[in-house]
């Protein structure tokens, strides 16, 4: 591919860091106990908030797209992670954040 190709193509994906997640989730948060989710989803203008304060902290040019797109992988994501710590042998460590389980249950769930 030529570099004219992957410049075309370098602006179409937005990619997250984690300080960028936590600050999406620390921003929602707020916004939330502010009433602007007043059903399962929050009002444009919280996206729209989202989107300014990331693209002026990191210096990238987020969309409110890209902030509801990104919710929508973390719901999914976080998801995933309930469904596997209600199942027996799993379980989730407080320090580490993150899902543990034994080896022999975790090689007989990635059969399934």
């Amino acid at each position: 591919m030529s570099s004219t190709q992957n410049e075309k193509c370098k602006g179409k994906h937005f990619t997250w860091s984690k300080p960028m997640s936590h600050m999406l989730l620390e921003i929602l948060a707020d916004e939330a106990l502010k009433g602007s989710k007043p059903s399962s989803t929050f009002k444009a203008e919280s996206f729209v908030k989202v989107a300014t304060e990331i693209s002026q902290k990191f210096n990238v040019e987020c969309e409110p797209k890209h902030v509801n797109n990104h919710l929508k992988t973390v719901k999914k994501e976080w998801g995933i992670i309930t469904k596997l710590k209600n199942k027996s042998g799993f379980g989730w460590d407080d320090c580490l954040k993150m899902s543990i389980v034994l080896k022999d249950i975790y090689d007989e769930e990635a059969k399934v």
